[in-house]
């Protein structure tokens, strides 16, 4: 091929020659060097740059999307809209995808009435979701992939691909399983929506290639994205694609893989690596994978090219085993290095990558020069430069020479995006749907963890449980390895139950959160709701096996002795029904021999004779096999010695701690006559329901209220009002005063301290008594038990021991609300089956009247920030977060809207309205900080406030 090198002032007069993009600025701050010439036919779409959002925005629509061709990869090539027809300007149109023989085309198109009646359809089957298309390139035909219009309307599909044996993946807001298990528990289905409350969740689903035989493979509360299907390696067949992670503090998207079955789901890339949201996932032919790296808002989808050696490296740092240490997993392979982090990126911005297979070293990239632009940041209220928006149009990147040639440049107000090469690629091998095993229930998994003990140090559950001197004082020294330390821990003549660290494993599920869901029902927490699902213990060797429900978004806790979590677990885990998940441990290298495996697992010493391990088991894998009922999650917390050979030593105490101490039934109304709490029913813990009644509980001089009420004499207990007040929130003022720690004050001016955090501002405060799915990391359960743990409080004086004020019961209770992530509620739904919230606003009112306000006083603030969720030191949580995410996208704007509104006859007292007057009085941020000391960000007497209470007064009419 001729390539012909131009510098950028040549390629400012070409572009400005051919009358294809605008020239303000076009090639500013680059210096690639850029070819003029191509020989590939491509297909690519063109949107209207308005249409551009956040990695968080699975599904967006602006009129005026299409899909268009060249027979070659050059700027003079005829360009053929082949959608236009179909769309008449109306509809909208993304993600194509060639077929592997080069012939076929599919793609996500969307259209409206107003479109051709062949797209939309007329009558009662007329559609206007987003579907799954094909166009056959030698026939010039398009078939939608669902024909009939009454499936076709059940979500949104997006983002298809072929699967080698002929079916289709894609994403769907149709969430089919999930609603089959709402259906059969007797809930009205309902897509939930993800974990900032913004848009349904979109989830990975298969059908076959007439649009039957749909179902759904993954079940992550938030989106899935850019499934595509991997060639070469020990993934080969499986589905590649993005996933956001976003459990508590963890929220970021990281690659993962799966079966086109959903089976052996998991983490590929980028959980613990530089960056954090990988978006666009394509395998190269070298078998290395292309992405974009960029933060989770502000770049309109644009980041840094990244070549990512999946074959040799789990995460950047962390090289498979015989691989030389040093090296890294993760490279820009441009000239110029991308800024992947927020503010403005000097070299431009990359998107949807698309490796060729033709034997060169080239893939179709998207890229926008840079578009700074003089700007106040909101914050700091000094001059700043921002990103304008993009010009995104088509390249072809050369990986070798780092070239950059155009192809199809950006007409104004247009984005050109996920270009793909029209041309045969290799067949994948075909990974058969597994058949269930028959031996386990319907409708149920195995989870089979080799070891819960921590053998690396990138935190990825949090902080560490096997090499925290914390708990292993006395047991263990520095000097032994890992493995010496496990032969010691399952060794009964050398350990005893008491001083083994891990000693339970608690299961909780995920509650999908419905629209209309208000935040003030969820709470002051990252978490989303939970539910226990049971419990199960760590043998000694830190190995379980168990039984869990299958399609169901699980986590996992390692609990101590009296039941209290180590470290929150910040990925969801699911099994497909009969499918057994086996994972070396929860925090060993993922890459590495499993640490409990060989020899080392095979044997277990001084044990019962009935208990004799076949060939590399773990002593849960024996007990299981021959004790087949202990696959069985537990209600209870219980433990009995069946390892300790009573020839060795007398066998360790057993332990249950059940829920027999709370003293009332499921039935019996909380608080009864000040005698206690329910018991939960179902695994759901409600603040109000279950712990509140524990503070007013009748215990003579050790009643909690009777120091911890705002007319206490003590100034101590004071400062905690455990009462049953309501706050300003519409909460009880004892949930506030546990969750959100008192604002640090300017010695001088006694305002709350304001630190600027990811672009947030965030009050400084004192830590709060509990930190959300932290037990060991939260002052009150310290203070419960009078063990110091992990938090950043000193415990009470001497003369305060609240030991043993609480029994064992109503601690286990309080400790497993915390761990659950400490939500107010744990129930969506009210005991009338009525949403939690409101679901009486307007969306179209909030178009047109709300959403304008919203983008013009409060969307530089409140946008998405990412974090990995790690935990590496003493906790200490100064921030409360910011939970109010905004986009500009006015269908996620809305459901995030109306969960600041808990009700509709009073709006003045809806967090909505009631945090922008604050000036920074616990529990509401000081939103007066923005525009001065003494004036908020809105003002009861201005128009905007005025309008937003409108729209909020208007959702009290039917």
């Amino acid at each position: 091929m001729r390539a012909l090198m131009i510098n950028k002032k040549t390629l400012i007069y070409g572009v400005c020659a051919l009358g294809l993009s605008a020239c303000g600025g076009g090639g500013s701050g680059s210096s690639n060097s850029v070819t003029v010439e191509g020989n590939v036919a491509i297909a690519y779409v063109k949107r209207p740059v308005t249409t551009l959002g956040n990695p968080t925005d699975s599904i967006t629509f602006t009129q005026g999307g299409d899909l268009y061709t060249r027979e070659k990869s050059s700027p003079t090539a005829p360009e053929v809209n082949i959608t236009a027809s179909m769309t008449n300007g109306r509809g909208d149109v993304s993600d194509p995808e060639v077929s592997y023989d080069g012939t076929k085309i599919l793609f996500a198109m969307r259209c409206t009435v107003d479109s051709a009646p062949r797209c939309y359809g007329v009558g009662p089957s007329a559609d206007d979701t987003w579907n799954i298309w094909e166009y056959d390139i030698r026939k010039a035909s398009f078939r939608k992939i669902i024909g009939d219009p009454r499936v076709a309307r059940a979500g949104d599909d997006v983002d298809p691909a072929y699967l080698p044996d002929g079916r289709i993946v894609f994403v769907s807001t149709r969430q089919e399983k999930s609603k089959q298990q709402m259906t059969a528990q007797g809930i009205t289905p309902y897509s939930y929506l993800d974990e900032y409350e913004r848009e349904p969740a979109t989830t990975l689903h298969v059908m076959d290639s007439n649009g039957t035989n749909i179902h759904q493979i993954s079940f992550n509360q938030s989106h899935d994205r850019n499934p595509s299907v991997i060639l070469n390696g020990q993934h080969a067949g499986e589905i590649m694609y993005s996933r956001w992670d976003h459990v508590g503090e963890r929220n970021q998207f990281s690659i993962f893989t799966t079966n086109p079955d959903g089976t052996n789901l998991f983490v590929l890339y980028g959980a613990h690596s530089p960056g954090n949201s990988y978006l666009h996932p394509r395998e190269m032919p070298d078998g290395r994978v292309i992405s974009t790296l960029m933060p989770l808002s502000r770049t309109r989808e644009g980041g840094a090219l990244m070549l990512i050696d999946v074959a040799d490296y789990s995460e950047n740092t962390e090289p498979a085993p015989g691989v030389p240490a040093g090296g890294s997993g993760q490279y820009q392979p441009t000239e110029k290095q991308i800024n992947y982090e927020e503010g403005v990126s000097r070299y431009g911005r990359y998107s949807t990558p698309y490796p060729l297979w033709d034997g060169s070293p080239r893939g179709l990239v998207s890229w926008t020069p840079s578009q700074p632009k003089p700007s106040i940041n909101s914050l700091t209220s000094k001059p700043e430069q921002s990103e304008d928006t993009p010009v995104y149009g088509v390249y072809m990147f050369n990986m070798e020479d780092k070239t950059l040639k155009p192809v199809v440049l950006a007409p104004p107000g247009y984005a050109v995006l996920d270009a793909v090469a029209i041309q045969p690629r290799p067949l994948p091998n075909v990974i058969a749907d597994k058949t269930p095993d028959p031996s386990i229930k319907p409708d149920m998994g195995i989870l089979n963890v080799k070891s819960v003990y921590d053998t690396d140090t990138l935190g990825r559950m949090g902080r560490s449980v096997l090499t925290d001197a914390e708990k292993l004082a006395n047991l263990l020294n520095d000097n032994t390895t890992i493995s010496d330390n496990i032969r010691r821990l399952k060794d009964p003549l050398l350990t005893t139950a008491a001083k083994r660290p891990a000693r339970f494993v608690r299961i909780t599920k995920a509650v999908p959160t419905p629209p209309g869901i208000s935040r003030e029902t969820i709470g002051e927490t990252e978490f989303e709701m939970q539910q226990i699902v049971g419990y199960t213990e760590v043998e000694p060797d830190g190995s379980f096996r168990i039984e869990v429900p299958a399609d169901t978004p699980l986590a996992i806790a390692v609990l101590d002795a009296d039941g209290r979590a180590f470290t929150p677990h910040t990925s969801w885990i699911q099994v497909r029904p009969g499918e057994t998940r086996t994972c070396n441990g929860c925090h060993s290298p993922r890459r590495a021999n499993p640490l409990n495996a060989g020899a080392l697992a095979g044997n277990h010493p001084n044990t019962v004779t009935t208990l004799v391990a076949a060939a590399n088991e773990t002593m849960a894998e024996t007990r299981t096999r021959l004790q087949p009922s202990n696959l069985k999650l537990k209600p209870d917390i219980e433990y009995q010695d069946i390892w300790t050979n009573p020839a060795v030593r007398t066998p360790d105490s057993s332990l249950n701690i059940t829920y027999s101490g709370l003293g009332l039934d499921s039935a019996t109304p909380a608080g009864s006559k000040g005698k206690g709490t329910p018991t939960p029913s179902k695994g759901v813990i409600n603040y109000p329901d279950h712990i509140q009644p524990l503070w007013t509980k009748d215990r003579g001089a050790n009643t909690c209220t009777t120091c911890h009420s705002d007319t206490s004499p003590d100034p101590i207990s004071r400062k905690l009002d455990l009462s049953t007040a309501t706050a300003g929130s519409g909460r009880l003022v004892s949930y506030d005063e546990l969750l959100i720690g008192d604002p640090e004050l300017d010695a001088v001016t006694k305002l709350p301290i304001i630190d600027v955090v990811d672009n947030t501002l965030r009050v400084r405060r004192e830590p709060p008594q509990v930190v959300g799915a932290e037990s060991r990391a939260s002052h009150l359960i310290e203070v419960l038990y009078n063990t110091k743990l992990r938090s950043a409080r000193a415990l009470p004086v001497a003369g305060r021991d609240h030991s043993g004020m609480l029994n064992a019961s109503e601690k286990r209770l309080v400790t497993e609300w915390v761990d659950l992530g400490a939500q107010y509620y744990n129930s969506p739904f009210d005991s009338a089956g009525a949403v939690r919230g409101v679901a009486t606003l307007s969306e179209s009112d909030f178009a047109r009247n709300v959403h304008p306000i919203l983008k013009a006083k409060c969307l530089g603030c409140h946008q998405p920030f990412g974090g990995n969720g790690s935990s590496n030191g003493p906790v200490n949580p100064l921030f409360v977060g910011n939970r109010f995410v905004l986009t500009g996208q006015a269908r996620g704007d809305f459901n995030v809207t109306v969960s600041m509104v808990n009700q509709v006859t009073d709006p003045a007292t809806t967090q909505l309205l009631r945090r922008p007057l604050s000036n920074g009085v616990s529990p509401n941020p000081p939103h007066s900080q923005l525009t001065g000391p003494t004036r908020p960000v809105l003002s009861n007497s201005d128009a905007d406030y005025k309008a937003i209470c409108n729209w909020i007064k208007a959702g009290a009419c039917p």
